[in-house]
C-alpha cells in the first residue's frame, strides 16, 4: 500500500476519467493473444477501502473473457511469486495507494516508475508488494512488464463496504485494467 515512497513518477486522476475509450456494465475482452497477462487484486476485504483490489477482480472475473488472461484474488498476500505464473508476460496489479491524495484518486504507474532499489529490506514474515517485485527482479522472474493501478482508501476499518468516494471510480478502473489488457493484445500482435 505504501508503493509512492518508492515511486520515481505518478500518473494519477483525481476526477477526470483516465479512459472512456470502454463504455457499458457488461464489457467482454475477447482474443486468442499469446501475451500471457495476470490481473492481481490485493487487498483485505474486512477492512473497507483496503479490499478494493479483490473487489475490482471479483468484478473483473465476470468482465473478462480472454483465454490468454488470468484473473487472481490476492487476498491479503503480496507474495507475489507465489500468485502468478511465472511466464505471464505482463502483471497487472491493482490495490489501494496511500499517496497523499484526495480519497479515490486513481494511480497507474510501471515498473518503471518503481524505483526498487530503494525498498527497505523486511523479514519474510512481512513481505510486501514492492519487496516482493524486488525479489522477483533479483531472481530475474518478473513479468516484460508490471503496471500498478491503485485507488486512494478514504477508511481503512472494519467494515465491508466501500467508501462512496472509492465505490464510485470502480467503473474507471475496471476501463482501464480493460484498455490494459487490450493495449498489450494490440501490442503484441503488432511485434509478430
Amino acid at each position: 500500500m505504501e508503493y509512492t515512497k518508492s515511486v520515481k513518477t505518478v500518473c494519477h486522476s483525481e476526477g477526470v476519467p483516465i479512459s472512456s475509450r470502454f463504455v457499458g456494465k457488461n464489457l467482454r475482452v475477447t482474443g486468442e493473444g499469446n501475451p500471457k497477462i495476470a490481473v492481481l487484486g490485493i487487498g483485505n476485504l474486512l477492512l473497507k477501502d483496503e479490499g478494493i483490489g479483490v473487489h475490482l477482480v471479483q468484478e473483473l472475473a465476470s468482465i473478462v473473457d480472454a483465454s490468454n488472461v488470468t484473473i487472481v484474488d490476492g487476498g491479503t498476500s503480496p507474495d507475489i511469486m507465489s500468485l502468478v505464473d511465472p511466464s505471464i508476460d505482463k502483471l497487472i496489479i491493482i490495490d489501494a495507494v496511500k499517496g497523499g491524495y484526495k480519497p479515490g484518486t486513481v494511480y497507474r504507474f510501471s515498473s518503471d516508475d518503481l524505483d526498487l532499489d530503494s525498498v527497505s529490506p523486511v523479514s519474510v514474515h512481512d513481505i510486501g508488494v514492492l519487496e516482493s517485485l524486488r525479489m522477483m527482479a533479483l531472481l530475474d522472474r518478473q513479468p516484460k512488464s508490471t503496471v500498478i493501478i491503485g485507488i486512494e482508501p478514504k477508511e481503512i476499518d472494519f467494515g465491508l463496504d466501500l467508501s462512496p468516494e472509492v465505490e464510485q471510480r470502480l467503473p474507471e478502473i475496471i476501463k482501464l485494467v480493460l484498455q490494459e489488457i487490450e493495449e498489450t493484445n494490440t501490442a503484441m500482435e503488432v511485434s509478430k
